[in-house]
Protein backbone atom coordinates (compact mmCIF):
# COMPACT_ATOMS: atom_id res chain seq x y z
CA UNK A 1 0.00 0.00 0.00
CA UNK A 2 1.42 3.47 -0.95
CA UNK A 3 1.02 6.66 0.68
CA UNK A 4 -1.25 9.50 0.07
CA UNK A 5 1.61 12.54 -0.16
CA UNK A 6 -0.12 16.31 -0.43
CA UNK A 7 2.13 18.77 -1.02
CA UNK A 8 0.56 22.39 0.47
CA UNK A 9 1.63 25.50 1.31
CA UNK A 10 0.99 27.81 5.01
CA UNK A 11 2.56 30.91 6.89
CA UNK A 12 3.57 28.48 10.05
CA UNK A 13 4.26 25.05 11.41
CA UNK A 14 0.53 26.00 13.44
CA UNK A 15 -1.06 26.74 10.34
CA UNK A 16 0.68 23.69 8.63
CA UNK A 17 -0.94 21.30 11.36
CA UNK A 18 -4.16 22.33 10.52
CA UNK A 19 -3.64 19.98 7.42
CA UNK A 20 -3.98 16.84 9.62
CA UNK A 21 -7.97 17.45 8.34
CA UNK A 22 -8.43 20.52 6.32
CA UNK A 23 -7.41 19.33 2.88
CA UNK A 24 -10.38 17.48 2.46
CA UNK A 25 -12.84 18.51 -0.97
CA UNK A 26 -9.85 19.18 -3.38
CA UNK A 27 -11.80 21.79 -5.99
CA UNK A 28 -9.53 21.75 -9.34
CA UNK A 29 -7.14 25.55 -10.16
CA UNK A 30 -7.76 27.28 -12.86
CA UNK A 31 -4.86 26.05 -14.28
CA UNK A 32 -5.79 25.55 -18.07
CA UNK A 33 -4.38 21.80 -18.81
CA UNK A 34 -2.43 22.57 -21.71
CA UNK A 35 -0.64 25.50 -20.31
CA UNK A 36 2.06 25.58 -19.28
CA UNK A 37 4.38 27.99 -17.21
CA UNK A 38 7.94 26.60 -17.74
CA UNK A 39 7.09 26.48 -21.32
CA UNK A 40 7.20 22.43 -22.09
CA UNK A 41 5.63 21.44 -25.72
CA UNK A 42 2.07 20.48 -26.03
CA UNK A 43 3.76 16.94 -26.68
CA UNK A 44 4.79 16.53 -22.97
CA UNK A 45 2.72 14.62 -20.64
CA UNK A 46 0.58 17.02 -19.11
CA UNK A 47 2.28 17.84 -15.58
CA UNK A 48 0.23 17.34 -11.89
CA UNK A 49 -1.88 20.06 -11.11
CA UNK A 50 -1.99 22.39 -8.04
CA UNK A 51 -5.08 22.40 -6.59
CA UNK A 52 -7.39 24.50 -3.93
CA UNK A 53 -8.32 22.98 -0.33
CA UNK A 54 -11.75 24.30 0.53
CA UNK A 55 -9.64 26.16 3.09
CA UNK A 56 -8.08 28.06 0.26
CA UNK A 57 -4.93 26.23 0.90
CA UNK A 58 -2.96 25.10 -2.54
CA UNK A 59 -2.38 21.69 -3.11
CA UNK A 60 0.10 19.23 -5.17
CA UNK A 61 -1.33 15.67 -5.29
CA UNK A 62 1.86 13.48 -6.25
CA UNK A 63 2.16 9.67 -5.72
CA UNK A 64 5.65 8.60 -5.24
CA UNK A 65 7.32 11.52 -4.61
CA UNK A 66 8.25 11.02 -0.70
CA UNK A 67 9.40 14.05 1.61
CA UNK A 68 12.29 12.77 3.16
CA UNK A 69 14.49 11.09 0.61
CA UNK A 70 13.36 11.81 -2.77
CA UNK A 71 13.37 15.38 -1.84
CA UNK A 72 16.51 15.44 0.08
CA UNK A 73 18.37 13.97 -3.23
CA UNK A 74 16.29 16.96 -5.16
CA UNK A 75 17.68 19.70 -2.59
CA UNK A 76 21.34 18.11 -2.82
CA UNK A 77 21.46 18.69 -6.77
CA UNK A 78 19.95 22.13 -6.77
CA UNK A 79 22.27 23.64 -3.94
CA UNK A 80 25.35 21.40 -4.79
CA UNK A 81 25.44 20.20 -1.25
CA UNK A 82 25.85 16.73 -0.09
CA UNK A 83 22.71 14.73 0.53
CA UNK A 84 24.18 14.11 4.08
CA UNK A 85 24.22 18.01 4.80
CA UNK A 86 20.80 18.18 3.07
CA UNK A 87 19.73 15.19 5.17
CA UNK A 88 20.53 16.50 8.24
CA UNK A 89 19.04 20.16 8.61
CA UNK A 90 16.55 20.99 11.24
CA UNK A 91 13.64 21.23 9.08
CA UNK A 92 14.31 18.42 6.61
CA UNK A 93 11.45 16.38 6.78
CA UNK A 94 10.79 17.70 10.75
CA UNK A 95 7.70 16.03 12.19
CA UNK A 96 4.89 18.92 12.44
CA UNK A 97 1.87 17.10 13.62
CA UNK A 98 0.63 13.89 13.89
CA UNK A 99 -2.63 12.17 14.01
CA UNK A 100 -4.04 10.84 17.04
CA UNK A 101 -4.28 7.34 15.49
CA UNK A 102 -0.59 8.00 13.86
CA UNK A 103 -2.26 7.35 10.03
CA UNK A 104 -1.41 10.50 9.03
CA UNK A 105 1.72 12.66 9.64
CA UNK A 106 2.72 16.71 8.52
CA UNK A 107 6.12 16.88 7.81
CA UNK A 108 8.39 20.31 6.38
CA UNK A 109 9.82 20.84 3.42
CA UNK A 110 12.97 22.80 3.86
CA UNK A 111 12.98 26.14 2.97
CA UNK A 112 16.46 26.10 1.08
CA UNK A 113 14.62 23.49 -1.51
CA UNK A 114 11.71 26.17 -1.46
CA UNK A 115 13.45 28.56 -2.49
CA UNK A 116 16.18 26.78 -4.74
CA UNK A 117 13.16 25.48 -6.58
CA UNK A 118 11.16 29.11 -7.06
CA UNK A 119 14.39 30.45 -8.64
CA UNK A 120 14.14 27.66 -11.62
CA UNK A 121 13.23 28.42 -15.29
CA UNK A 122 12.04 25.79 -18.10
CA UNK A 123 15.97 25.13 -18.83
CA UNK A 124 16.88 24.73 -15.51
CA UNK A 125 13.96 22.36 -14.40
CA UNK A 126 15.22 20.29 -17.16
CA UNK A 127 18.43 20.01 -16.07
CA UNK A 128 17.74 19.18 -12.37
CA UNK A 129 14.89 16.84 -13.95
CA UNK A 130 17.76 14.81 -15.91
CA UNK A 131 19.87 14.39 -12.20
CA UNK A 132 17.03 13.73 -9.87
CA UNK A 133 16.08 10.54 -9.13
CA UNK A 134 12.09 10.60 -7.41
CA UNK A 135 11.48 7.00 -6.11
CA UNK A 136 13.44 4.90 -4.21
CA UNK A 137 14.09 2.63 -7.00
CA UNK A 138 16.20 4.94 -8.49
CA UNK A 139 13.86 6.09 -11.25
CA UNK A 140 11.16 8.58 -11.36
CA UNK A 141 7.82 7.80 -10.54
CA UNK A 142 6.13 10.16 -13.13
CA UNK A 143 7.69 11.97 -15.67
CA UNK A 144 10.34 14.60 -13.73
CA UNK A 145 9.96 17.15 -15.52
CA UNK A 146 6.24 18.08 -15.40
CA UNK A 147 6.55 16.97 -11.44
CA UNK A 148 9.14 19.71 -11.23
CA UNK A 149 7.40 22.24 -12.81
CA UNK A 150 4.20 21.55 -10.32
CA UNK A 151 6.76 22.08 -7.60
CA UNK A 152 8.67 25.25 -8.84
CA UNK A 153 4.79 26.50 -8.93
CA UNK A 154 3.65 25.81 -5.33
CA UNK A 155 7.25 27.02 -4.27
CA UNK A 156 7.04 30.19 -5.94
CA UNK A 157 3.62 30.56 -5.08
CA UNK A 158 4.56 30.02 -1.23
CA UNK A 159 7.75 32.50 -1.72
CA UNK A 160 5.80 35.37 -3.10
CA UNK A 161 3.13 34.84 0.13
CA UNK A 162 6.04 34.77 2.59
CA UNK A 163 4.88 30.67 3.16
CA UNK A 164 6.58 27.28 3.70
CA UNK A 165 5.83 24.16 2.17
CA UNK A 166 4.96 20.97 4.07
CA UNK A 167 4.27 17.78 3.17
CA UNK A 168 0.80 15.77 4.37
CA UNK A 169 1.19 11.95 4.34
CA UNK A 170 -1.62 9.51 4.67
CA UNK A 171 -0.52 5.74 5.40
Amino acid sequence: MSAILDYFTAPSDRHATAALDDLVDLDPDTIDANEDPCGASPDVAPRPRIQVAASGTPVLQLKGVEPVVALGRLEAALTARPYEEVASGARHGSLVAMSDDGDTLVLTVTDELRDALAELDADAVAAAARVWAIDEEGGPSEEPVPVLSAFVELSAGAVHRGERVYCRVIV
